[in-house]
This record gives structure tokens, sequence and C-alpha cells, in this order.
């Protein structure tokens, strides 16, 4: 009997190894997942928001958007800030909303939002986002907008 307890205490240790190592490497491909997910949907908004915004702009190329291709965009502005609102904290949600509504609010108009208006929402945004990012979900504060 003395012979198998350091056996068993030894399959016991090996086995919580294993489990802790399983445990451990889920949890991070987890967060990477989630990391991705954040990228790919920040990503498609800022593309909609900025193709949008740039196409209230006069004389640019982008005024001549069909009403299918303005409609499709639109949608890819939608579905990003969706994804945004299911994937990111409140203040990233926030920093997505002021800047979809400065791209969303004149859509179609001549009122066109200033565009420092917009790139700074953008770069909130964005900043948020990378905070968020570069934490894997720990958040830290967020950085000045000079380093952003």
């Amino acid at each position: 009997m003395e012979n198998v307890l350091p056996g068993v205490v030894g399959a016991l240790i090996g086995l919580g190894g294993v489990l802790l190592g399983t445990w451990s490497t889920g949890r991070s491909e987890d967060r990477r997942w989630l990391r991705e997910q954040k990228l790919k949907s920040a990503a498609d908004m800022i593309t909609a928001g900025l193709h949008l915004y740039e196409a209230q702009l006069d004389g640019s190329d982008q005024r001549r958007l069909s009403t299918a291709d303005r409609v499709a965009w639109q949608d890819r502005l939608q579905t990003g800030r969706s994804h945004i609102h299911l994937l990111c904290s409140p203040e990233t949600r926030a920093a997505a909303d002021r800047f979809s509504g400065l791209v969303w609010r004149n859509e179609g108009t001549r009122n066109v939002s200033a565009q420092a208006d917009v790139t700074a929402a953008l770069r909130a945004f964005n900043r948020h986002l990378r905070g968020e990012i570069r934490s894997d979900g720990r958040r830290r504060g967020p950085r000045t907008a000079a380093r952003s």
C-alpha cells in the first residue's frame, strides 16, 4: 500500500496540471476570438461610416452612390455597430454611437457634419477600442488624444 500512495498522488497532480492547462488554453482562445471579432466589426463599421460620410461631401466621387449602394453601406454600418454593442464595453459603444450618429444624422441631406467632429469621434472610438483589444478585456485608462 505504501508504494501505491505516491503513484496516486503523482497521477492526481498530473491530472490537475492537464485540467489547468486545458482551462488556460481555452480561455486564451476565447480572448483571441473576441479580439478578432472586435477588430473585424470595428473595421467594417469604420469603412462603411467613412464611405457614407465622404459620399455627403461636395465634390466627392462618392456623391453618385446609387440608392442600393447607399442602403448596402448603411446596412454595413449598422451591422458593425450592432456587433460593437454586443462585444464591447459601454465606453466603446458610446464612442461608436457618436461616430455613427455623426455619419448617419445628415445622410442624404446637404447639412454635412463638420469634418473635425467626425474625425474626433472616430479617434475616440479607435482609442477606446484599442484599449479593449490591447488589454484583452481588462480595461486600461484611455490614452491621451496626442498618442492616438
